[in-house]
């Protein structure tokens, strides 16, 4: 994975982002009683030649209230991938795979009795259940990801009859375009994913980015640091990392360190302004020198010595000899 997915996959590691998501995802607010335990996605298979690699989920968690439990799978995307919904389709594969492991373990360890409908030879009864494990895509592209979305968009099928086509063991991803979450929707949203993602809706327009921080201060001017990296990798806002200082949280419960962004921001604006002046003060004095060359080689010494002590007079030398200021002396 490039940096983008690693950052991604740090800032969304946290409970409160990941409820968030899911509650956008069913249209509704989760009960309290939904708890989030970690748990284990990395996963080793063997390669065509025998010899032990691995896959790895970026994010997963079981997911369990007292009413069911399931394994939630996260995937950060950053780019579109052509072969996206097979790589997804194996690391499920994996994830089942293991839990049958341990369903035939758990059978051998208590010398479980089989009865004629169970399956002695795999050591699984008719009564065990695998728990679901269901993935949703977050995609923080710019570009639509229209396809693949399936394992059905990745293989040619246009040949086959269609009772032939119906034997096709579909694999669907089910994506989440970040940035088009409508801001309706970010708004009930109980973590600050609703202003990172609120910020990156305005990050073509310099001006809306601006007032969009401005508006949001009591959040950006203590921003966590996981949150400034997805921002850093997945907008075009310039400069804003290295006028950043970093520190510890106000809140003594949360192990990120904070920023003030707004500080910051202010601090770019200011430097925008000397370098603007700088540059203005250089481009009249190099359109001054012009002006002096002109004059003298057409030997109007007696212009140019007006034109120092009368501005209006010098201005219009300027526009005489298509010399524009933008700004007077």
């Amino acid at each position: 994975m490039g940096e983008p997915n690693n950052v991604l996959n740090v800032y969304m590691n946290r409970a409160d982002r990941i409820r968030s998501i899911l509650e956008y995802y069913l249209e509704q607010k989760i009960s309290e009683d939904w708890i989030f335990e970690a748990e284990d996605g990395f996963y080793h298979v063997r390669n065509s030649k025998g010899r032990i690699t691995y896959r790895q989920r970026d994010i997963i968690r079981r997911v369990h209230t007292l009413n069911f439990s399931f394994q939630l799978g996260l995937e950060n995307q950053y780019t579109i991938n052509l072969i996206y919904p097979w790589r997804l389709m194996e690391m499920d594969c994996c994830a089942y795979g293991r839990d049958i492991e341990r369903t035939q373990e758990r059978n051998a360890a208590q010398g479980v009795k089989y009865d004629a409908e169970d399956d002695f030879k795999y050591r699984y009864r008719k009564e065990d259940r695998l728990e679901p494990v269901l993935n949703l895509t977050l995609y923080w592209g710019r570009r639509k990801w229209r396809k693949p979305l399936s394992i059905s968009d990745m293989v040619d099928m246009d040949a086959l009859p269609e009772k032939l086509r119906q034997l096709l063991g579909d694999y669907k991803v089910h994506l989440i375009h970040m940035r088009s979450i409508p801001e309706a929707e970010l708004q009930k949203m109980d973590s600050d994913l609703k202003y990172v993602l609120g910020l990156m809706k305005c990050t073509r327009s310099k001006k809306k980015y601006e007032e969009y921080i401005q508006k949001n201060r009591e959040y950006f001017s203590r921003i966590p640091r996981s949150a400034v990296d997805v921002i850093d990798v997945c907008t075009n806002i310039k400069d804003i990392r290295e006028h950043l200082q970093f520190r510890e949280a106000h809140d003594t419960q949360s192990k990120e360190e904070e920023a003030d962004m707004c500080q910051a921001l202010d601090a770019i604006i200011k430097d925008a302004e000397k370098k603007g002046k700088k540059q203005g003060r250089k481009q009249g004095i190099d359109q001054t020198n012009q002006l002096i060359q002109r004059l003298l080689a057409d030997g109007r010494q007696g212009d140019l010595a007006k034109a120092v002590s009368d501005p209006l007079f010098q201005n219009q030398l300027f526009h005489e000899y298509h010399i524009f200021k933008s700004h007077l002396m």
